[in-house]
This record gives structure tokens, C-alpha cells and sequence, in this order.
């Protein structure tokens, strides 16, 4: 799992510690400007200069393990900001950590009132640039890095063909990203933005002739942008004329309040947003939300642990976070008395946190998974729950991996009093809370592909040989792959887990779906492409199940648009 925070305070032994990370992972991956890295350390300690604040921001996976950091100067009065580094471990490229920092960074910055952020790449123009060819197409895959976010590198000045005691020589690209503003800056603002990058970056006031000169040359108003030309939209062909409609639950709006901030995680509400994004050309029909009372939680989840979560409510102050310290590893049926000694009690790792409003919108997404089966119940054939937080890693007793309640496995067990149901979980990580809510029943059938557990979360779950016990035995089959699988060859393992859903001949199908297996996400390691999921889709829709689709995972927002939209395109043009 991975999350962001700020590193603020970096007078401790822990905040020197971690700086000393941002230091040597720099050196890593820029090791031609190492010594950059102490201008790295006294902009972290100052944590603000002349007319700039320092934002250091930097990702982490298990056990604190840095993955990652941008590095932003932010100009409050311009609503701007300027886009330092950003980097990500270079031993292990394309895990989609640089695209989640960026993501993560950007939405710090609208949350600050910043209208418009800035960064320089090397040029792309082989008539400006001494380097050899892999150097500049290397140039010009990250310029399509961020050409992929809507940012755009600015024309029309002599920033780009001018050398300078800046660059020194090497000519590089202004870029601009307008965050939400969704235009490019005025000419009056843009110098004055280019003023404030000169003196914050590279100390050269507005007087320096050679700044002077750039700014002058500035024409345009507004500033002119470069159109896009290495990231081509992407394209997806749905065929209106055989297309199913989507009926569509989405968890209610105050989903917003369960959000981490800058301390937080990949689970945050734009996920949301991101994927109707991506389904805004489909046929929808929206749903509104119906409240279930916790009768259908109960027949799921121990009532210990729906206790202990309603308890959260009263004992937590609004705002605060409470993660686990000690875990009953001796002694797993001894529950302390203070509650907050009890989460690990209850929780499965250490990175899930309780706060005062986790068990109201852990209720808002069962009673939209419960929404969708009552559709289904009703007659609907295909319909998608679009909530957050995710449920399948929730067991029945214990929470975590994000996870409070099990949606997917609520709205099964409901469907189940109707007919036998297959509940499919195609999330990277193992639904391991699904797996155990059902170990021990026929009715159910529990399906996962995911990510192996000897190298992925949740590490003690998922293995091939757990296959059920008592009446259970046989109807819980677990297809765990190994990092970098390809398309190809995460459908030839899917192909083998639902010709296990046939023989089982249910009524009902239940996906868990996890657009983590995308190539790219920041939280999975396989290399499934948009296509690929479109595959998925077909193969789901083919089942001719009435088919109810519960959202878990899925991190990088330009996966949940793109992935989001292939998968219903090829499962609602194919569900007969």
C-alpha cells in the first residue's frame, strides 16, 4: 500500500532521517546534478524564502519505505506554484508512483488556491539540443508524462531558445499545468510568475539582464501553449446501437469527509469523479441511494466490530487519526478494556485508520452496494456500485487494507437468499475479508485473481490451496499471479477462474473490481492495458449473468477513466 504526507518538521530524529532518504534517492535518480541535493535539505529546514513556501511531499509504502517526493515551490500571492522535482525510485520504473505524487501534489495545490503550476523539462527540439537521439526521446516521453495530466509546454518567448546562467546551456522547456483553472495565465501574471521563478530557483533577481530580456520577449495574452504531441487522446469505441444501459448507484456525497489530506493515501474522492469522468459517453441511470438498517451488516460482520467502529463516533475528536499500535498475536481472545487499545483487536494492518466519521460513510457504502441488489432483485440486469471506501479486504471480525465493511460480500449474502452467487474479485490484492466471510458455505462461490501474497497485500492470504472448509470446501478458489503479468496472460488465468464460475451455474454474478491491475497503478505490479480490460469486460459480459459490479481498488486516475470506461464498454455491449 502506499500513502503521501508532507514532511514538515524535520528538526527530529525521524524528519532528519527521512530527509536524508529524499537526499539519497535524488542522487539516485539525477546522479549528473548530486549536488542539488543540499539545496534539497535547506529548502526543507527554511520551509519558506522570499515570497515561496516549500512543499515537500513524499510517498511511502510499507514499513515507511520512501518511494517517492515531489518538491514544489508554491507562490500564494500569484496563485501559482513551480514544480521543482519530482522523482521516484529509478531501480523500479513504471510502478506509477510519479504519476500518483504528481496526482497528489496537484491536489494539494487546488485545495491552496493555486490556479496554475509550472515545470521545465529538457527540449524536445533536436535543432536546440546537443544530445544524442535516446536522449531526447527520453525528453519526449516526459513531456507525454505530463501531456497526459492537460499540461502544456508554453510558446512563443525566448525562455526556450535562450541560454542562460539558468540553464547553462542546456535549453529546456517551460511547461504549464493549469490544475483546475482550465486556461493558460495572462501575460501580465505569467511574468510576473517568471520573475518569481528566476530569484526562488536559481537566484537571479528581476534585474539580471538575461531574465529581463526573457520576460520582455513574453507577447501573448494569454500566454500561448504548445498543443499536445506525443499523448494522443484515447479513443474507445462503444457501439451505441447494442449497448446496455448502466444502472448506476454512486455513494453519497459525503463520502468527501472520509479524506486524509496531506496525510493521506491513494484512497481519496476524486477516484470517484476520476471514473465518472470516464463513463460520462455511456447510457447511465442513476439510482438514488436507499438506507438499509444494520440488519444486513449483522448478517455479515461479527457485532463486536460494528461496535467497536459506531464507537469511533463519540470516542475520536473530528479530525484525528488512530492507527494501531499492538496486535493480539499471543493472546487472540483477550480483548483489552480501553477501546483505543483495541483496534489492533480488530484492524489487520497498521496503515488503516479509524476516525470519527469512518463508520458513517462505511454505512453510506454498504447501503449502496444493498442498493444495487435490490436492483437486481427487481429485475435489472446490470448494475454498478460506485463507492468508496472499498470492503473486500473487511473479514467478518477485522478491518483493513482501507477496508471497514464488506461491501460486495453484504450485497452477495443478500442476493444469496435467491439463488447461488459467484462473487468475483479481479482487484490486485486478494479479497482476503470476502474470503473469509464465506470460507465455510456452498452458496456462495468466492472467485479472486490478484497479485501473489508472497509479494503482495495482504501477504497472509490468497493462496491456491485455500479452498474452503466444512460445507465450504471447494466453493472459494484463489488464482494468485505473480508481479508483471501481461494482459495476455492475466486472461488466460481469468479464462481458467470462470470456467470454474460455470460449472457452479449460479444466478447471480458479484464483481469486485479493482482497476489496480492496470499497468501503471501505483498500489498493483501487473501491466494490464485499457484494451486488456475491455477483454475483461467481454469475458464478464459473455457469463450472461445479471451482474452487479461493487468498486474496490484502482489508484492512478487516469487508469479509473480509461480502465473504468473499457470494461463496462466491452461488459455492457456483450451482457445478452
Amino acid at each position: 500500500m502506499i500513502r503521501f504526507r508532507r514532511l514538515v518538521d524535520v528538526s527530529t530524529v525521524r524528519g532528519r532521517h527521512k530527509l536524508a532518504e529524499v537526499q539519497h534517492l535524488y542522487q539516485r535518480a539525477f546522479p549528473y546534478y548530486q549536488q542539488y541535493a543540499t539545496r534539497i535539505a535547506t529548502l526543507a529546514r527554511q520551509k519558506a524564502g522570499p515570497g515561496y513556501q516549500t512543499l515537500l511531499l513524499i510517498a511511502e509504502g510499507a514499513k515507511g519505505r520512501l518511494l517517492g517526493f515531489t518538491l514544489t515551490l508554491v507562490y500564494l500571492d500569484l496563485k501559482a506554484a513551480y514544480l521543482d522535482y519530482i522523482a521516484s525510485e529509478p531501480e523500479r520504473p513504471g510502478r506509477g508512483i510519479g504519476a500518483a505524487l504528481y496526482e497528489a501534489t496537484r491536489e494539494i495545490l487546488v485545495r491552496k488556491g493555486i490556479r496554475g503550476l509550472y515545470l521545465e523539462v529538457p527540449t524536445d527540439d533536436s535543432g536546440l539540443s546537443p544530445e544524442p537521439e535516446e536522449t531526447l526521446a527520453l525528453n519526449q516521453r516526459r513531456i507525454e508524462f505530463y501531456e497526459r495530466f492537460g499540461v502544456r509546454a508554453i510558446e512563443g518567448t525566448l525562455l526556450e531558445t535562450l541560454p542562460t546562467k539558468a540553464n547553462r546551456g542546456f535549453l529546456t522547456l517551460l511547461l504549464f499545468d493549469p490544475l483546475e483553472s482550465g486556461h493558460p495565465p495572462g501575460r501580465t501574471r505569467f511574468k510576473q510568475v517568471l520573475e518569481r521563478i528566476y530569484d526562488s530557483k536559481y537566484g537571479m533577481l528581476p534585474a539580471d539582464s538575461e531574465v529581463r530580456k526573457i520576460v520582455r520577449s513574453v507577447r501573448d495574452d494569454p500566454v500561448r501553449l504548445r498543443p499536445a504531441l506525443y499523448a494522443k487522446p484515447v479513443k474507445i469505441a462503444i457501439r451505441h446501437d447494442r449497448i446496455r444501459p448502466i444502472e448506476l448507484v454512486v455513494v453519497p456525497r459525503e463520502h468527501h469527509i472520509h479524506h486524509l489530506h496531506e496525510r493521506g493515501y491513494v484512497e481519496r474522492p476524486v477516484r470517484v469523479q476520476a471514473v465518472l469522468e470516464g463513463l460520462r459517453q455511456f447510457p447511465l441511470e442513476e439510482r438514488p441511494v436507499r438506507h438499509h438498517g444494520l440488519d444486513a451488516v449483522r448478517a455479515v460482520h461479527d457485532p463486536k466490530l460494528i461496535a467497536f467502529l459506531k464507537k469511533g463516533e463519540t470516542e475520536l475528536p473530528p479530525g484525528r487519526l488512530l492507527y494501531p499500535d499492538f496486535f493480539p498475536v499471543r493472546r487472540p481472545d483477550r480483548l483489552p478494556r480501553e477501546w483505543e487499545m483495541q483496534t489492533g483487536y480488530f484492524c489487520i494492518d497498521t496503515f488503516t485508520p479509524l476516525t470519527s466519521t469512518v463508520f458513517q460513510i462505511a454505512r453510506n457504502a454498504v447501503d449502496s452496494a444493498l442498493t444495487g441488489a435490490d436492483l437486481l432483485l427487481a429485475g435489472s440486469t446490470l448494475v454498478y456500485v460506485l463507492c468508496r471506501p472499498p470492503g473486500h479486504h473487511a473479514e467478518r471480525a477485522a478491518f483493513g487494507g482501507f477496508c471497514y465493511f464488506n461491501n460486495a460480500a453484504i450485497a452477495a449474502h443478500r442476493l444469496s437468499a435467491n439463488g447461488p452467487v459467484a462473487l468475483l474479485d479481479i482487484d490486485y490484492h486478494h479479497g482476503n475479508g470476502t474470503q473469509d466471510i464465506f470460507y465455510q458455505r456452498s452458496d456462495v462461490l468466492t472467485v479472486s485473481v490478484h497479485g501473489h501474497p508472497r509479494t503482495s497485500y495482504p501477504y497472509f492470504a490468497g493462496y491456491a490451496d485455500e479452498k474452503g472448509e466444512g460445507d465450504g470446501v471447494g466453493y472459494n478458489r484463489n488464482y494468485p499471479i505473480y508481479p508483471g503479468a501481461t494482459t495476455a496472460q492475466y486472461l488466460e488465468v481469468l479464462d481458467r477462474a470462470l470456467r470454474r464460475v460455470s460449472r457452479f451455474k449460479p444466478e447471480w454474478l458479484v464483481v469486485s473490481l479493482g482497476l489496480d491491475i492496470m499497468g501503471g497503478d501505483p498500489s498493483g505490479q501487473f501491466r494490464v492495458t485499457p484494451q486488456g480490460m475491455r477483454q475483461i469486460g467481454e469475458r464478464l459480459g459473455h457469463m450472461g449473468l445479471p451482474t452487479l459490479v461493487v468498486q474496490e481498488g484502482g489508484y492512478s486516475l487516469r487508469n479509473l477513466r480509461q480502465g473504468a470506461a473499457q470494461f463496462f464498454a466491452g461488459l455492457a455491449e456483450n451482457l445478452t
